[in-house]
């Protein structure tokens, strides 16, 4: 299939790349009106709500029992589907590295497509990994787009702790709390691919 010239990537995105796979059925792709072009034209997603938070609590000064939590809705404006992701973590200290990929709740957004995500806690670094499906300009020749995007997110966190000050075996030591406000961000794709399927 040869797409028209006028669907090209901005210049921030890698070059396109279009193959031939087995066809992929109409109900399995995004017939929203504008898929396609929004696709190949300024594409961007938005990460809604992107909450971080942590507990800390230790049972002794030796031994604690802490996690972390990472959570926020993807919005993709081709296929205008919302993806839920979350993850939880016990990696310490800062729970987030940015090398464990998470597996969002695609079935849950009625998407057959796949989305996936890191986060690192230290650089505030959020990556996302999506593919979506377009049948809207030709039914029999639905395209299969594959990006990855990456957002520096600047997190505004409160720190709470406490220390028992009578401690005795088997009760809380201390504990210490961050929240993190909230935040909304724009993901600019650094790849994007597309698959025209026949």
């Amino acid at each position: 299939m040869h797409l028209p010239l006028s669907s090209t990537l901005p210049i921030l995105l890698l070059p396109l790349t279009i193959t031939a796979t087995p066809i992929i059925t109409a109900n399995s792709a995004a017939a929203t009106s504008g898929c396609t072009d929004t696709s190949f034209h300024a594409f961007s997603w938005i990460a809604r709500a992107f909450d971080f938070h942590a507990s800390y609590t230790f049972t002794t000064p030796a031994h604690q029992n802490s996690w972390g939590y990472a959570s926020f809705d993807l919005y993709n404006p081709a296929d205008e589907s919302t993806t839920h992701c979350e993850a939880s973590s016990n990696q310490l200290s800062d729970f987030f590295y940015g090398t464990l990929a998470y597996q969002c709740d695609d079935a849950g957004a009625g998407r057959l497509g796949r989305t996936t995500f890191d986060f690192s806690r230290p650089s505030g670094q959020l990556r996302v990994n999506q593919t979506w499906n377009c049948n809207d300009q030709d039914p029999q020749w639905p395209i299969t787009f594959t990006g990855r995007g990456e957002v520096g997110l600047m997190l505004d966190c409160e720190e709470t702790k406490y220390q028992n000050p009578s401690w005795t075996m088997g009760q809380i030591y201390s504990t210490r709390d961050i929240k993190c406000a909230p935040v909304d961000a724009t993901i600019l794709p650094t790849e994007l691919t597309a698959v025209a399927d026949n």
